[in-house]
């Protein structure tokens, strides 16, 4: 549990410097659980991030792609997956797989 929380507090004060050392700077977080507070603001007490990857649409795409031939497409799957998000949280979304 502490290393948890040691890389929380260090993530939470590497983007309280960066923002020191550069107020114009942009962090993104790559992250797959949906940490709740990660995009919050460090006085909010989240880690400080200004967006996060939405890792989720790279799987997606790949599944659809895979498995549902194009005219068995569910558009409102498709939106809803893409704009699946927090309020106010700003995301990052890209389609890209390494497998």
């Amino acid at each position: 549990m502490q290393c948890d929380i040691d890389g929380i507090v260090y993530l939470m004060l590497a983007n309280t410097l960066i923002r020191e050392i550069c107020p114009t700077a942009v962090t993104i977080a790559e992250h797959v659980s949906g940490m709740p507070t990660l995009c919050r603001t460090v006085q909010d007490g989240g880690l400080g991030f200004d967006y996060r990857l939405s890792m989720f649409m790279p799987d997606m795409w790949i599944k659809l792609l895979k498995e549902t031939p194009d005219e068995h497409w569910n558009m409102g799957h498709i939106t809803q997956s893409l704009t699946n998000r927090r309020w106010k949280e700003k995301v990052v979304g890209y389609c890209e797989s390494h497998d």
